[in-house]
């Protein structure tokens, strides 16, 4: 049987942001030098997140690696952007390969996030929905109205979150 990624509407807690190469780095360039920063993201907010997924259970919810990548298309592995050097083999063997590395979803906001947060010592966490499983393609077939619900799942999720957070912090 073809091992296939996480359903569209997932909810993905990421317990680690990674590069492309699945590393948990965030490199820029600083004054015309590259830059390397450990990406962090706090275990204990992702632990409680999991948790209040679990309390939800209106949508599926996994703990998983993050990739952020630079680009939309030959970052991510697309075959549907102007230009593709490689072919649906490949694509399909570094998407297998991004999945044995626990690579969950793909993005291009995390690491940076991941990176300050954990340098300025800020608890922070990720959460995304996913909108397709890569293995299968690379175009979104969801209708709007789906997709609408399924961007709401992670503000949901937080929401509470945040809510019993406070609810802890307002109790004697």
């Amino acid at each position: 049987m073809e091992h296939k990624g996480l359903k569209p509407g997932s909810v993905v807690i990421t317990q680690q942001a990674v590069d492309a190469s699945f590393k948990p780095v965030f490199e820029q360039m600083v004054l015309g030098k590259p830059v390397v920063q450990r990406t962090r993201l706090d275990e204990k907010v992702a632990q409680e997140l999991m948790q209040c997924a679990l309390e939800l259970l209106t949508f599926p919810t996994v703990l998983g690696n993050t990739m952020c990548t630079s680009d939309f298309y030959e970052g991510q592995g697309r075959l549907d952007g102007a230009l593709c050097s490689y072919t649906e083999k490949d694509k399909q063997k570094y998407l297998k390969e991004a999945q044995a590395a626990g690579v969950c979803n793909i993005e291009m906001e995390s690491s940076v996030v991941a990176a300050i947060c954990g340098a300025c010592n800020i608890p922070a966490a990720v959460v995304c929905v996913t909108l397709l499983d890569r293995l299968e393609g690379d175009q979104i077939s969801s209708p709007h109205e789906v997709l609408v619900e399924y961007q709401e799942r992670p503000q949901r999720l937080v929401s509470h979150f945040i809510k019993k957070r406070l609810a802890a912090a307002q109790s004697p």
